[in-house]
């Protein structure tokens, strides 16, 4: 449990570390390599994926939702509003960044629709008040919402093993390590809820 909890922190780490690169690409203030900038709009998106991941790992602390209900409900909104713009701009990049490929834009189109989705159903479990529930799908959305920094994780070893010899190969490894981690952040969700101490004992959101 303690293995899986640095591993979420430090995906979230990763996460804003890469965030905070592509936005300094957008802005100039590192090359930008061979790959095409993003839209320059994109930098919403960036900062509110930066936001989530300095802000989810508060979502599933204990002592703070049980302390500190008031407070844990004001970061779940703000949560909620910065996920939405996090799926919104998702696959709005999918149709307007430059030379993707079509592979790319379907799996950015699926990711995002299924990240929106995740996020609805843990957001219409809390207004139920059905907590059980919602602590689920959050999670699984936050499985989701990390899945990016896992393919990052994941890319580099890939193409070392398979090797890259152009473009084309390049974004073959790219998107197949993005469906890749897709499904081991779904599959480590799925077995984290399963897990003996959460059958046994739900914690009230």
């Amino acid at each position: 449990m303690k293995v899986l909890r640095f591993a979420f922190l430090g995906l979230c780490l990763i996460g804003v570390a890469a965030c905070a690169y592509a936005s300094a690409r957008l802005i100039g203030w590192v090359p930008a390599g061979k790959l095409p900038l993003y839209p320059s709009w994109t930098g919403l998106h960036f900062a509110s994926a930066t936001a989530f991941s300095l802000l989810v790992p508060f979502q599933f602390w204990r002592t703070l939702r049980s302390r500190r209900p008031a407070l844990h409900r004001a970061m779940g909104r703000t949560g909620v509003a910065l996920g939405a713009v996090m799926a919104v701009s998702g696959i709005a990049m999918a149709y307007t960044s430059p030379d993707r490929p079509l592979t790319e834009v379907i799996f950015m189109t699926a990711f995002f629709l299924g990240y929106a989705a995740l996020l609805g159903l843990g957001l219409r479990a809390a207004l139920r008040r059905d907590f059980t529930d919602h602590r689920a799908w959050m999670a699984r959305m936050t499985a989701a919402a990390l899945t990016p920094v896992t393919q990052r994780v994941l890319f580099p070893p890939m193409a070392a093993t398979i090797g890259i010899d152009s473009l084309d190969t390049f974004w073959e490894i790219f998107v197949s390590a993005a469906w890749l981690a897709w499904g081991l952040n779904m599959v480590v969700a799925e077995a984290w809820l399963r897990g003996p101490q959460r059958r046994a004992r739900p914690v009230p959101a």
